[in-house]
């Protein structure tokens, strides 16, 4: 007898099912790739299998390309299997592991699986009595007809809505969107950017369906999103009509009015999920979204107004780099002169340089010439490169200032004098 832990258990029931013609999985629930990965797509003598697509917690995609994979294999459903039984003629694994990325890594990252627990045996006799367990389960399951196949399709889509994130419960919502950008119910929170108020109409409608129903007070509207705002979404707000944008909030949409193109809101004090948390967007990430939102992509409805998906948001934010400002790069150019000054190196004629160029016109202008300035070898004899245009030009703060040529010929400067380069 032997322990499995959730990879080990992988890599051992793919070589004893490869080693037999017959075999019966009695799995509850299974995952997309589960076929691949376990090595089934070939020809059997015979293949028996037993799933629990009532769960939700079945792929029902994956139990269909199963049932099609030839006459010699038989899938069917039981609605009470918990259970998780590998079984050839030979040998057994069973535990904890479902064919799915919680059990066996076979959906998904691997590091957002369950730390499993299994065995397997060769014993004789608990050969026999798993036989006649699989036995059993096999001869009291459900033959998996087509209209249990379509209710298996609703109730899986049902059950990844709600299911945990991969980073489990939180409170930060750009982090728990990073976990896992592809869970279903972050595709229910969008970025809204808007400019535009609500026409007199609009306002006027708004009354009086508040007035008509009670349910409605306390909302908010939007006017001319269409179907891109729908019951249930959940809104993270950000007005553009200014300089730079603000966060205005969390917001649900709680009434749709197609008639009149309005969407009724109800503002919270956070996007709240059950099976993840009450989330919030952290502070650090609110001010780099309010000067990075106009940059994202999405949904146009109007010159201003844009809706995106918070997985695209998050993308965009972490590809992003601020572009550098011209007058802070002034001011780091004119330290040079300053600190240098205090070992003793005075140099007035780039200081002067860059009072009459601008900072970027005149490093440029340095790095741009054929040798290296007297400036810079000054600076090397004083084992300070690190004041040195070229090292301003290579650091990740300022290098969008310049050209891919002129940081590749300040990196082979400062690297053919042993400066260290940043990444």
């Amino acid at each position: 007898m032997q322990f499995l832990n959730e990879r080990d258990g992988l890599s051992a029931i793919r070589e004893m099912l490869g080693k037999a013609d017959a075999a019966t999985i009695v799995v509850a629930f299974w995952g997309a790739g589960a076929i691949d990965s376990l090595g089934l797509r070939r020809q059997w003598q015979s293949l028996r299998v037993v799933c629990n697509l009532d769960s939700g917690a079945c792929n029902p995609s994956e139990i269909e390309e199963i049932m099609g994979l030839g006459a010699n294999v038989e899938v069917r459903s039981d609605p009470r299997l918990h259970g998780k039984v590998y079984l050839t003629a030979a040998q057994v694994v069973l535990g904890s592991s479902n064919a799915s990325s919680n059990g066996l890594v076979v959906e998904g990252p691997a590091i957002s699986g369950w730390a499993e627990a299994n065995i397997t045996t060769t014993d004789s006799g608990l050969l026999a009595q798993l036989r006649t367990w699989c036995d059993e389960r096999f001869l009291t399951a459900d033959a998996i007809t087509p209209e249990k196949m379509e209710l298996a399709r609703v109730a899986w889509k049902a059950r990844r809505a709600a299911s945990p994130a991969a980073g489990g419960l939180s409170t930060d919502l750009l982090s728990s969107v990073r976990s896992q950008p592809d869970h279903p119910a972050f595709a229910r929170i969008k970025v809204v950017q808007w400019a535009r108020t609500v026409s007199a109409h609009a306002e006027r409608v708004h009354r009086r369906a508040i007035d008509e129903d009670q349910s409605l007070t306390g909302t908010d509207i939007y006017e001319g999103w269409g179907d891109a705002m729908r019951v249930g979404d959940w809104l993270v707000d950000f007005d553009v009509s200014g300089q730079q944008a603000s966060f205005t909030g969390y917001w649900h949409v709680a009434h749709r009015d197609n008639e009149n193109d309005l969407t009724f809101v109800r503002k919270r004090t956070s996007v709240e999920i059950p099976t993840i948390g009450k989330l919030k967007i952290s502070s650090l990430d609110r001010a780099r979204l309010e000067k990075m939102i106009g940059t994202t992509p999405g949904k146009l409805l109007g010159p201003a107004e844009k809706i995106t998906p918070i997985a695209q948001v998050v993308s965009s934010l972490d590809n992003w780099a601020p572009v550098p400002s011209i007058k802070a790069f002034d001011r780091a150019m004119f330290a040079i002169y300053d600190q240098a000054a205090s070992f003793g190196y005075y140099p007035h004629d780039f200081r002067s340089m860059v009072e009459k160029l601008g900072g970027v016109p005149a490093a440029k202008q340095l790095i741009n010439t054929v040798k290296v300035s007297q400036g810079f070898t000054r600076l090397w004899e004083e084992k300070r490169l690190d004041l040195s245009v070229e090292a301003l030009a290579v650091s990740p703060q300022w290098r969008a200032l310049f050209t891919v040529e002129e940081i590749k010929r300040s990196r082979r400067r400062l690297k053919e004098v042993g400066y260290p380069l940043p990444d």
